[in-house]
């Protein structure tokens, strides 16, 4: 029996993934359970996400973890959903008697392309989006200050939410990498034959790789003045993640309650 979870940022791929894990698991893998009756059950609603990210691991948050573990068979599972990672899903499974199947999948991609996709869709236009789905920069417990991102107007909460979880993929790599199984990998080379089939072979499985489709695609190109305003913005961010990560972590940061 194997469970595979992510580390990620919404909109790097996690669907595609979703996908790529039950062709090649030959499972059907979850990307985001979205029934009525699935959230706050196998599916974390508004209440956990600020809980977790204000006032970390409580009684509340772990309530919910209790009920989204009873909620996976005993069986091989895989489930992308990127926001378990931003409501205390490493927390809880480094506590539970899972850990010794587990397999993190920390999913990366090209932070302009990220960046890019967010503004393109006005995901950050509105703050129940940011607390369902992603982050918010007034959360109490957070790696990266905003200020320096204000001043870049409508750019600055999704280039901020891009850092934010760099930084905290960094921050649970560096904390709990010896205690639980972590693989990196970025969308960019997954999706591609050669990366895939090194993807593969890292998750441990010996069999012919098979490629889905794209999936949750941009529909439209966005605009090139956008891509190169984006880019032109993070060429001038000097951000290490590694460092901000092992300074937290000596100063005492934690998402406990």
């Amino acid at each position: 029996m194997k469970n595979y979870f992510v580390i990620t940022a919404g909109r790097t791929g996690s669907a595609w993934l979703a996908d790529f894990l039950s062709e090649n698991l030959k499972i059907d893998a979850i990307h985001e359970p979205l029934d009525i009756d699935d959230f706050g059950v196998r599916m974390p609603d508004i209440r956990t996400m600020r809980n977790f990210n204000n006032y970390g691991n409580n009684e509340f948050v772990k309530d919910f973890w209790a009920r989204k573990f009873d909620s996976i068979p005993d069986s091989t599972y895989a489930e992308t959903n990127h926001t378990l990672c931003k409501c205390g899903l490493v927390e809880n499974l480094v506590d539970s008697d899972r850990v010794d199947f587990i397999t993190l999948i920390i999913l990366k991609r090209d932070i302009v392309k990220q960046c890019v996709s967010y503004l393109v869709r006005n995901d950050f236009g509105n703050i129940t989006l940011a607390w369902q789905w992603y982050l918010h920069p007034s959360y109490q417990k957070k790696l990266i200050n905003f200020q320096p991102f204000a001043q870049l107007g409508g750019l600055g909460m999704p280039l901020w939410y891009c850092y934010e979880m760099q930084a905290r993929q960094e921050y649970y790599r560096q904390k709990y990498a010896d205690k639980i199984e972590m693989i990196e990998v970025t969308l960019d080379d997954a999706v591609k034959d050669e990366g895939a089939r090194a993807f593969l072979k890292d998750l441990g499985i010996e069999a012919e790789c098979k490629m889905p489709p794209k999936k949750n695609a941009n529909k439209a190109k966005p605009p090139q003045q956008l891509v190169d305003q984006v880019s032109d913005v993070i060429s001038k961010i000097s951000f290490d993640s590694s460092k901000i990560a092992s300074d937290a972590i000596k100063a005492g940061f934690n998402f406990d309650a």
